[in-house]
């Protein structure tokens, strides 16, 4: 089976997206697996403190939570990679995920949402670049 390619587009953002995607996915017997790739190519923040989402290449099944491998690597920005989740909620509608969550250095390593990308703010040449993995029931 062919891994077919989309490009995935961060949600919840104000302003201009600073941002492109590339991503790769198979959809068979009932199952999406993907990995999607987002580098910031300029400053990009949030609408909200919910951070940012990110669409998926096919519907997931309603009803229920998923929950994705994520890592940010800060790249020159915060010389780090940092790992986490990506989370779709129950009450979605399937056609994204709702959040993008990194492990914070504070407060126990807790999961912080993904709110502000550097791109080409503060200096920063070589931007974040968001990585995101995972399967998941199709609607």
């Amino acid at each position: 089976m062919t891994a077919a390619s989309w490009v995935p587009k961060l949600t919840n953002v104000a302003g201009v997206d600073g941002t492109s995607g590339t991503g790769k996915y198979v959809s068979a017997n009932g199952v999406c697996t993907f990995t999607a790739q987002i580098a910031a190519k300029k400053e990009t923040v949030s609408a909200s403190s919910a951070g940012f989402g990110l669409t998926l290449p096919v519907p997931a099944a309603s009803g229920v939570r998923y929950v994705f491998q994520a890592s940010l690597d800060g790249r020159d920005a915060d010389n780090g990679v940092w790992t986490g989740e990506a989370q779709v909620y129950a009450g979605s509608d399937g056609t994204q995920i709702d959040r993008l969550r990194v492990t914070g250095g504070s407060n126990g390593a807790a999961v912080l949402n993904v709110e502000h990308l550097y791109g080409d703010a503060e200096g920063a040449t070589a931007a974040e670049i968001i990585t995101v993995t995972g399967s998941y029931p199709i609607a």
